[in-house]
């Protein structure tokens, strides 16, 4: 068998010798420890002349290419074949390339745990036995500098849990399964998830990373119960990137932190009665989209971290849990909702969603002048009264948006703002927005009494112009509007209509007319559009 090549935590400086891969590892401990004499070397993307020196790891140590790699177990099979294959990688995206996939897949073939890891000397001597357990479990450890851990809980009570870890000097995974053995179905519901599973690695350990992460949130609810999903990773820069992602029957809520600024966003499902049908759901996320893109656009907000804040809300708001929707009494607090109560609701769930970038210093002549973008929104309904006949619903929306930055007096002028007066030529921007949704729909006795839509929203824009250091502007532009909608008229006219046309007298509008106050009841953070 062809040895696969020695394997530091970077691409080597020069390649060194072979490694002896898992499957042809001596079965004692002592040997796994030795050096070994490859019969032959294969490069993994170096040149493929073979020099016979020492390499180096990422951190600049010297690895003494005769010790060789130490396996916990000897065992051939997929994941340590997988990690043979990675280990020779640099980066978190190369060393969990396919590793997560390859994982669950194996316990799902297999119903049996999994513990594998491989560790490299970095001392240039090979591992005494107390170093290498301690190494060992360091390296399973949730301490290590890169971990990912999915956990799957199944509705009859059991618990699997997966890791996967990464570290200069090694690579090491774990599957776990407790409170009984898995069955037929639930081994076949966790090959499904394997590749949605890689899928979500593969775009948090991308540069700059992406949010894919539908298939840990659409899982078979009739398998699983809940899926959580917690991931650190050690980026180029020294800094650390965390996710905590959570999903079940109640609600789905995703955190993350990184070099660029953190998100947050929580869905709540308890209240499934709200949620409109696919239709209402698609015209609702296309409306906050296009509020948080405009929100960008204005706050000058960093796009890769916007586009996976967007990302992470179409997510979080797709595929509601088929079962939970479709077994949920269409009630709130015991009261019924009707067609005429959905048309004043957005169709979503209830939610509140931030991000925030890094807040920077912008300019070194001007400390206090920072480059910031803040922006949350939100929804939450309520329903409120004594039975079917007498209530009200209020579903209430908002965002606040908060920025500033820098840019130059004129278009296609580059800005290199130093402590030179010189380059202090420059507009400095500083914004603040708010906008709120209020709709409401209230009987008395049966009766449609209100059916309302208020809503406002403001800008304030802050430009101040700099020519050579100097102030020359300083201007505050704020803009507001407000607007209430009485639709009770329109509404009870629409109902009486439809109940003549059933009595087979005339035509029924209330349908279109319900279609048309959906498309009122949406957040609008432009006074002029709220305006218009």
């Amino acid at each position: 068998m062809t040895a696969i090549s020695s394997i530091s935590a970077t691409q080597p400086l020069v390649v060194a010798k072979a490694m002896t891969p898992p499957q042809v590892i001596s079965e004692t401990a002592n040997s796994i420890n030795s050096p070994t004499s490859p019969s032959s070397v294969v490069s993994l993307g170096q040149d493929t002349s073979v020099i016979d020196v020492q390499t180096y790891t990422a951190r600049g140590l010297i690895a003494d290419p005769g010790i060789a790699p130490v396996w916990e177990y000897t065992q051939q099979d997929n994941v340590s074949l997988n990690m043979t294959g990675n280990f020779g990688s640099s980066s978190s995206a190369g060393r969990f390339q396919g590793l997560g996939a390859s994982l669950l897949n194996q316990l799902a073939q297999t119903n049996q745990g999994i513990s594998q890891s491989v560790i490299r000397s970095t001392t240039g001597r090979p591992l005494e036995p107390a170093a290498l357990e301690a190494a060992q479990a360091k390296l399973h450890s949730t301490s290590a500098e890169n971990a990912i851990s999915l956990t799957l809980r199944t509705a009859s009570g059991k618990t699997v849990q997966l890791t996967l870890t990464s570290q200069d000097d090694g690579l090491a995974v774990q599957a776990q399964v407790s409170g009984g053995e898995l069955s037929g179905d639930e081994l076949a519901a966790l090959g499904k998830m394997a590749d949605g599973f890689q899928s979500a690695i593969d775009g948090l350990t991308r540069n700059p990373p992406t949010l894919k992460l539908e298939a840990l949130t659409q899982f078979d609810s009739n398998v699983f119960a809940s899926v959580d999903l917690n991931t650190r990773l050690k980026l180029n820069d020294d800094s650390t990137q965390t996710l905590v992602l959570h999903a079940d029957a109640d609600g789905r809520s995703v955190s993350m932190s990184g070099a660029a600024g953190d998100l947050s966003l929580s869905v709540d499902l308890k209240n499934a009665a709200i949620i409109g049908d696919g239709e209402q759901q698609a015209k609702a996320l296309k409306g906050y989209m296009n509020q948080i893109e405009a929100a960008r656009k204005r706050g000058d907000g960093d796009r890769q971290l916007l586009s996976m804040f967007e990302d992470a809300f179409t997510t979080l708001h797709g595929h509601y849990p088929a079962a939970r929707v479709a077994t949920a009494p269409q009630t709130v607090n015991s009261i019924e909702l009707t067609d005429t109560d959905h048309s004043l609701l957005t169709g979503l769930a209830d939610f509140s969603a931030s991000v925030a970038e890094k807040s920077k210093e912008g300019n070194p002549a001007r400390p206090g002048e920072l480059d910031s973008f803040a922006y949350d929104v939100s929804q939450s309904t309520e329903t409120k009264g004594r039975d079917q006949l007498n209530r009200t619903l209020v579903q209430e929306q908002q965002s606040h948006l908060v920025a500033s930055y820098h840019k130059p007096l004129w278009p296609g002028q580059k800005l290199d703002l130093t402590t030179d007066p010189n380059s202090q030529n420059y507009q400095y921007f500083q914004i603040n927005d708010q906008a709120s949704s209020r709709a409401s729909i209230g009987y008395e006795k049966g009766a449609l009494v209100n059916a309302s839509i208020s809503q406002s929203a403001s800008q304030s824009t802050r430009i101040s112009r700099y020519v050579l250091g100097h102030l020359e502007e300083d201007k505050t532009t704020p803009l507001k509007a407000s607007k209430t909608q009485n639709l009770l008229g329109v509404l009870n006219q629409a109902l009486q209509q439809d109940k003549q046309a059933k009595l087979g007298r005339g035509v029924s509008w209330l349908k279109d007319t319900l279609s048309d106050i959906q498309d009122k009841v949406l957040l609008q953070s432009d006074p002029a559009r709220l305006r218009g």
